[in-house]
């Protein structure tokens, strides 16, 4: 997964140009969420993905997810189709310190 910054995911995403996908599980979402992000929580990430008209495997997509998770997210969003991944770096401290 290739790695972009916080700055030009939030950019991205204003344009229209990329989905920001929120997978942090719900236990750690307390620390605030990400405006305009899909949030999945992980073991949720199959059905979920399907049922939201934003995300399909053509789309650009940016992950937040907790680090020891990324590659597992990245290897299950792969399975399904989606190549235009990117990863958030910072992750989501990266996100809350942009806005």
């Amino acid at each position: 997964m290739r790695e972009i910054t916080a700055a030009q995911a939030m950019e991205q995403a204003q344009r229209g140009d990329t989905v920001i996908l929120d997978v942090r599980p719900q236990i750690v979402r307390h620390q605030g969420s990400v405006p305009g992000a899909v949030v999945v929580d992980p073991d949720a990430l199959t059905g979920k993905l399907k049922a939201n008209p934003r995300l399909n495997p053509d789309a650009e997509v940016a992950v937040v997810a907790l680090n020891a998770q990324t590659e597992e997210i990245e290897s299950r969003l792969s399975r399904l189709g989606y190549t235009k991944l990117a990863r958030i770096a910072g992750g989501f401290k990266a996100l809350r310190d942009r806005s």
